[in-house]
């Protein structure tokens, strides 16, 4: 594996919501939206993950995101690009695009849909990590994809592959969490991913989350995770608590509608648009989502 830097990639890092207006993605409100971001304490970006709807955009989009990302970020914070895509085809020209355009690191899925077997899995993941010289975080994601990328898997391509140096854990599997951990070592980052905000695993080794609601209260995600990370872990899940509610309401949706919407009420992108198949949220969210806006001093 790879060294890193000791801080580099970890703590709260924002998976990036993709703003609309109409059918184009809006650029503009994205420039302004990442600058927002890291004035509010975010600690890194992820472009493309789920939050962002990265099967609904097409590559030019997604290369086009990419770019106004790093150039917005002007290196404050690190950018992170989940290059995963339909086919090997699209995966390889989203990495190799990272790698030309700078991103600070890549992070690469599974194929959805597939489903392949995990020696087919790990050729595939193997094979495209040649498409960039950046650092790897692999995603674990299997109610999206469909497949999971099991331990003894992920121990092989650490060995064969130096740059994948860690994991987003977005799959609620306490057992494998801890054998990441205790095989793996204190060098390879994990990244917990679930709107559960698993801090005792911070303050047990791991890296630092990656949220969805971060698009909304980055700031308070990175104290959380902060507070964790120093293994005060009173106050940190006092903190989570008082968000409680807020996260809540934030997934009574398939994500990312919820944060959109909120993210679009409290003025930070110009539309709560998604694109097909998702759409914005039904009258009952946006009560509760509004209710929890307020009681957050949000609005």
């Amino acid at each position: 594996m790879i060294k890193l830097g000791q801080n580099f990639l970890r703590g709260a890092y924002t998976p990036l919501i993709t703003p609309f207006n109409g059918w184009a993605v809006d650029y503009d409100a994205y420039a302004r939206f990442i600058d927002w971001q890291i004035r509010n304490g975010t600690q890194g970006l992820i472009v493309g993950g789920t939050s962002g709807e990265p099967l609904s955009l097409t590559i030019t989009e997604r290369q086009n995101l990419l770019r106004i990302a790093i150039s917005s970020a002007r290196r404050r914070v690190p950018v992170v690009a989940q290059t995963g895509g339909a086919s090997l085809a699209d995966t390889w020209a989203l990495t190799e695009h990272a790698e030309q355009v700078g991103a600070d690191a890549v992070m690469l899925m599974a194929p959805p849909f597939v489903r392949p077997p995990q020696r087919g899995l790990k050729s595939f993941l193997a094979y495209v990590s040649r498409a960039t010289t950046k650092p790897i975080l692999l995603y674990q994601i299997p109610s999206r994809t469909g497949s999971t990328i099991e331990i003894d898997t992920l121990e092989d391509l650490s060995t064969d592959v130096p740059a994948i140096v860690g994991l987003k854990q977005s799959s609620e599997d306490e057992e494998f969490d801890g054998e990441v951990m205790s095989r793996l070592g204190s060098e390879f980052r994990l990244f917990m991913g679930l709107p559960k905000l698993k801090l005792e695993r911070i303050s047990e080794g791991a890296s630092g989350l990656i949220v969805a609601l971060a698009n909304i209260v980055p700031g308070k995600i990175a104290q959380i995770c902060s507070l964790a990370e120093g293994r005060e872990l009173t106050q940190a899940i006092s903190m989570r608590l008082e968000l409680q509610e807020l996260n809540d309401v934030a997934f009574q949706d398939i994500s990312p509608i919820g944060v959109k919407y909120m993210a679009w009420k409290m003025g930070l992108i110009t539309s709560c648009e998604c694109r097909l198949p998702l759409v914005p949220p039904g009258p009952e969210h946006i009560e509760a989502m509004d209710d929890a806006l307020r009681a957050a001093g949000l609005l």
